[in-house]
This record gives C-alpha cells, sequence and structure tokens, in this order.
C-alpha cells in the first residue's frame, strides 16, 4: 500500500514537472530563429535561403560575411525570432518584408520577435531605374529567386540586429510604432481614413512614429546595399566556376593526350 501510494507521488510529481515545463517553453520559446511557424514547402524554401547565406568559395570563404554576421548575431543574441512565409499580394504592411516586435521585454534580455517574408511580392516586385533608392543601389537588379529573397532577408535582419541591440531603440519601436498602428487599427478600423479624422495628439504621434520609421528604414537600407552588393558578386563567382572548371578539365586533357603522342626519348626534354 505504502509503496503504490509512492508511485502515485512520483507519476503525479513528473506530471507536474511536465506541465511546467510544458508552460515555461510556451512563455519562454527558443531563442535564435525558430520555425515552427513555417509548412513544410515553407521550410524548405527556408533551407534554400539558408544555404544562399551560407555560401563559401573555393577557399571556405564566405560570399555572404554581413548577410551571415547579421544571422549568426540573432541565433546567438538570446532573443527569438518567428520567421513566417506569406505568399498574398499586395499587402499594404508588408511589401517583401516585415520585422516587429511580438513581446518586448522591458528589461531587454529576451525579446520575441517576428520576420515575415512576402515571397509573391518579392518574386513580383519591379526592377528599373524606378526603384532606385536614395543611396544609389536598385533592389534585386542581377538576382535570381533565391538571392531576392535573402536581399529581403537581409534588410529584416538588419532592422533586427539594429532595433535589439539597443533597449532604448526597441522601446521606441514598441511605444512609437506598435502602439501607434494599435491604437489606429482600434479607433478607426481599416476602411476609415485616417489623416481625415486623426486629433491633434493622435497626429503628432503619428508624424513621430513616421520619423522613427524613416531613420530606422535608412539604417536598414544602407545594409541591405551591402547585402546586394555581396549578392551580386557572389552570383558572378558561382556563374563563372563552372566555366573556370570546362576550361581546366579541357587543358588537363589536351596536356594528357599531347603527352600520350610524345615519344619515350623525348619524355626528359624541354
Amino acid at each position: 500500500m505504502q509503496k503504490s501510494y509512492v508511485l502515485v507521488t512520483v507519476y503525479l510529481l513528473l506530471l507536474t514537472v511536465c506541465a511546467s515545463a510544458q508552460t515555461l517553453k510556451l512563455k519562454y520559446p527558443p531563442t535564435g530563429f525558430v520555425t515552427e511557424r513555417l509548412a513544410v514547402s515553407d521550410f524548405e524554401i527556408w533551407k534554400a535561403i539558408e544555404l544562399t547565406v551560407f555560401a563559401e568559395d573555393k577557399e571556405g570563404q564566405s560570399l555572404h560575411p554581413t548577410l551571415r554576421n547579421l544571422w549568426q548575431w540573432v541565433e546567438t543574441s538570446g532573443h527569438t525570432v518567428f520567421i513566417e512565409i506569406i505568399k498574398v499580394r499586395g499587402i499594404s504592411n508588408c511589401t517583401a518584408g516585415l520585422f516587429t516586435i511580438e513581446r518586448f521585454d522591458p528589461l531587454g534580455e529576451h525579446h520575441i520577435a517576428v520576420i515575415k517574408l512576402n515571397l509573391t511580392n518579392i518574386n513580383l516586385a519591379y526592377v528599373g531605374p524606378e526603384t532606385r533608392k536614395s543611396n544609389g543601389f536598385v533592389p534585386f537588379k542581377g538576382l535570381g529567386k533565391k538571392e531576392r529573397y535573402a536581399e529581403v532577408l537581409g534588410h529584416e535582419l538588419a532592422h533586427a540586429v539594429h532595433i535589439l541591440t539597443s533597449l532604448e531603440r526597441a522601446r521606441l519601436v514598441e511605444d512609437l510604432v506598435q502602439q501607434t498602428n494599435q491604437i489606429l487599427l482600434s479607433r478607426y478600423g481599416k476602411k476609415q481614413r485616417v489623416h481625415q479624422t486623426t486629433p491633434s495628439d493622435l497626429s503628432r504621434r503619428v508624424a513621430k512614429r513616421d520619423e522613427l520609421l524613416r531613420r530606422l528604414e535608412k539604417q536598414a537600407e544602407q545594409m541591405e546595399k551591402v547585402i546586394w552588393q555581396e549578392l551580386f558578386a557572389g552570383k558572378r563567382l558561382n556563374s563563372k566556376l563552372p566555366a573556370l572548371a570546362s576550361k581546366e578539365s579541357d587543358r588537363r586533357k589536351n596536356s594528357l593526350a599531347f603527352g600520350q603522342t610524345r615519344k619515350p626519348d623525348q619524355a626528359g626534354k624541354k
């Protein structure tokens, strides 16, 4: 009887521990990139993007060091960044990608954020002089599909690192951007035009939000330009490698054939 009581007690304790662990897991998800929101097909796309991020040349040097460094910072930051892939055209608040904080940590130790990549808009994005940024580069120019995805990811990673490395900056994003957006949605809804009914206090808040967004976007675009340069250079290098390998193979074949046709007594002569 006593033995049965002990076993039941142990079993209940194990249940309690498991429940506590599950609650802790829900409250504090794993740090770094978390891909549990991805469908199987989207996870394969994510892995292809990862391969692009970590691509190397034949000497083992990173082709995209800026992108790789941003990725590795997120992975080791102690923060959680969920990855979502969507395929809907024309989402107003997510043209190609979006970074946002889902749960702000006042201590700055473990923020929970999300990066969304809109593959449809990325695939259909126009590339031309009209899309040239103020710093001179044209997004996606000369890039293939997977490099486009990596460029947008890099832009959002630039936001993530820039914001999450500063508690003050993260608090500004939480207070001025995300809370202002929530106020606008709850007060006016999606169908009304905000500028027609916005009171002066809210108008000032929106102006501060927009100014902060402009500063954040300028920094991310500067990083994106560097990332685009690395992606473009890496793509050109990869396109040359098969041709160089083919030329080297032909050279070796010709050398071998030449050696086989020489007379034995000439083998050691120059």
